[in-house]
């Protein structure tokens, strides 16, 4: 069976199975659609008379996976000074979330380049001839001194300049790869050529489309925090985040051109003494980030509804054993209040126990926040989303850090109690307690 049709097949049954709740597809979702859409984009790409990376060059292609495990966990790592986003409902095993985090890590660098290739192939767009760009040495300087600005200073003030952070190395690697690469954006410009550069501004902002996309559906996934934008959002995203992609695309092709410059420069025996090294090195890098970022950034874990203890053990169990095994297909059964009706008469469970159930159940998957977490809002006397509503997220954030004193994710709390608490309604009464 052709690999594009094979793609389109799992694409297609992931997001029915996502939509139908079947286990474990909520939870897996967002591996299963990127990986889908790579393999498919690497098909037409073959089919448009390009390159197949998975095909032709499979040792390349893993190479371009390993390399883009390395280039987000440097991303992870600082995140731990922006606070920009954080992960919710993540795989409980901690092995198992570790190695899912490096999947989906593995898939940024192929996902770009898969895209970028398959818009190369359409053609889209061929040419666009601008005027040509001077390049003199004064300009170059001051380039690579605005690089060095964007990558320090969102590190010195993060809730001012972390937008700086996606685009940094642009300015820092693009003055080398003009004068030694292959390909440079630099020289297409020199030459009045803007078409490439276009071309990758479009593939970021289709990935980051795409990505946005398939994360918001899934069970696990990121959620940000991002100062003064957290209002309008698409997706998960704040709509002036999207503004990000296509830069940051255009500095992942750039890190790959300075990568590849690199290793042409290299003689045979260079060339196999850093692969070892890097096949040493990278595993403890990756390992170190997860050992470094987890406790920080991983908010709350997937429990199921039998495990789900601010639910009394006997209606769990009443509730399981009728099928409603997943928190997200009981709040969708018991949706209405006849059907609430329906569900206490076919388990025997009293309606006022089942809508008791639902409004716990609701509040652990309300924006993510968890079983942990609802235990602490229940110490704080929040049982249910309306008393969420009357506190303010400082004096929530406060609270909760106070009863953990030591915990890691408290270093960005009173952000993430702003998700919690946004969209609950205006009523604050209670938000000095």
């Amino acid at each position: 069976m052709p690999v594009l049709a094979v793609a389109m097949a799992v694409l297609g049954l992931s997001t029915l199975g996502l939509a139908l709740l079947v286990e474990p597809v909520p939870t897996w979702y967002y591996h299963l659609a990127w990986w889908s859409y790579i393999a498919a984009a690497d098909d037409l790409n073959r089919r448009r008379g390009g390159r197949s990376l998975l095909r032709d060059r499979p040792a390349h292609f893993l190479w371009l996976a390993g390399v883009s495990v390395l280039w987000w966990t440097l991303f992870e790592l600082i995140n731990l000074r922006l606070g920009n986003w954080y992960y919710v409902m993540s795989v409980p095993w901690t092995p198992l979330r570790w190695a899912a985090g490096v999947l989906a890590f593995a898939s940024v660098l192929p996902g770009i380049v898969e895209t970028l290739e398959l818009l190369e192939n359409l053609g889209v767009p061929r040419s666009v001839r601008v005027r040509p760009l001077a390049w003199p040495l004064g300009k170059e300087r001051a380039v690579i001194a605005l690089g060095l600005a964007c990558l320090l200073l969102p590190l010195l003030w993060p809730d001012v300049f972390f937008p700086l952070t996606w685009g940094s190395l642009v300015f820092l690697l693009e003055p080398w790869n003009r004068r030694h690469a292959r390909r440079s954006f630099l020289r297409d410009l020199e030459a009045g050529e803007a078409g490439p550069f276009l071309r990758t501004l479009l593939a970021g902002l289709i990935c980051g489309g795409l990505w946005e996309a398939w994360n918001f559906w899934a069970r696990t996934k990121w959620t940000y925090t991002v100062p003064l934008f957290e209002g309008m959002k698409v997706f998960e995203m704040p709509l002036a985040g999207f503004l990000g992609f296509p830069p940051f695309a255009v500095e992942c092709v750039v890190l790959l051109r300075f990568l590849g410059a690199w290793r042409d420069r290299l003689t045979p025996r260079a060339v196999r003494v850093s692969r070892v090294l890097a096949l040493v090195a990278g595993p403890l890098a990756v390992l170190g980030m997860f050992t470094a970022v987890d406790p920080v950034v991983v908010d709350s874990v997937y429990v199921p509804l039998a495990g789900l203890d601010v639910v009394p053990a006997a209606t769990r169990a009443r509730l399981s054993a009728a099928g409603l095994v997943s928190p997200e297909r009981f709040l969708r059964e018991t949706s209405d209040a006849g059907r609430r009706r329906g569900w206490a008469i076919r388990t025997s469970i009293p309606l006022a126990e089942l809508e008791s159930a639902r409004a716990q159940v609701a509040l652990v998957m309300h924006r993510g926040i968890g079983l942990e977490r609802t235990h602490d809002l229940a110490a704080l006397g929040i049982r249910t989303r309306d008393d969420l509503a009357r506190w303010r997220a400082d004096a929530l954030a406060a609270a909760i850090a106070q009863r953990h004193p030591g915990d890691r994710r408290n270093r960005f709390l009173e952000r993430r109690a702003r998700v919690w608490t946004s969209g609950l309604g205006d009523a604050r009464a209670g938000g000095a307690r």
